[in-house]
């Protein structure tokens, strides 16, 4: 099986063992964003990232879609304190998924302030999806417990919107983090390193 384009999970930065090699586009802003379903088909880091998220988004839905038949016995409704650790699952991710991720240290030439930008980019991403999938997933047990689909339903309305605000690159979404990111006055060159495609084999190579 092939390996992904990029490993989101790992710590090292983009060039890296194992990561792609990429020329950022420096110059480039949220301007020259084509938007989210044209830069699905550009290959730069950004479409491959939203292309990511969109398999990602559709998991719920589909657990949403076939919640009748693992519900076993379902009633109506369940017990009022059932909806309760769904509550507070969703209050970290809406108070701490808006602080992630940290401001970058100022000082940094213009491309290692890129390839950081990106490593951090895509672990604030994960970081912000798992919060608020787990307020979704969490309704998983929660309605097998109380036989009630509701209860799953109950996550998904909290979870769901939640998944799409922090997690999802939309322009606004990657400003949000390029914010964050430029909030102790370095500059990240977010878009730059976004924006760029693979480099050539004979860049790589060399």
């Amino acid at each position: 099986m092939a390996p992904p384009p990029f490993s989101m999970y790992s710590p090292k930065t983009p060039e890296g063992d194992g990561g792609p090699h990429v020329a950022p586009v420096f110059g480039a802003g949220p301007g020259d964003d084509p938007g989210y379903l044209a830069s699905l088909r550009g290959g730069t880091e950004l479409g491959r990232t939203r292309m990511m998220m969109l398999a990602l988004l559709a998991a719920p839905v589909l657990i949403l879609a076939i919640m009748p038949l693992i519900v076993e016995d379902g009633r109506a409704d369940g017990p009022a304190w059932i909806y309760l650790p769904l509550a507070a699952a969703a209050l970290p991710a809406l108070l701490a998924g808006p602080r992630v991720p940290r401001p970058m240290v100022p000082g940094a030439e213009p491309a290692a302030a890129a390839r950081t930008a990106l490593m951090m980019f895509r672990q604030a991403v994960l970081l912000r999806f798992a919060l608020a999938e787990g307020v979704i997933l969490l309704g998983l047990p929660l309605a097998m417990v109380a036989h009630s689909e509701l209860v799953f339903v109950a996550g998904f309305v909290l979870g769901y919107p939640l998944l799409v605000w922090l997690a999802l690159p939309t322009r606004s979404g990657v400003e949000r983090i390029r914010r964050r990111l430029e909030s102790g006055d370095a500059e990240s060159h977010l878009w730059a390193v976004l924006l760029a495609g693979p480099a050539s084999p004979r860049a790589s190579g060399a």
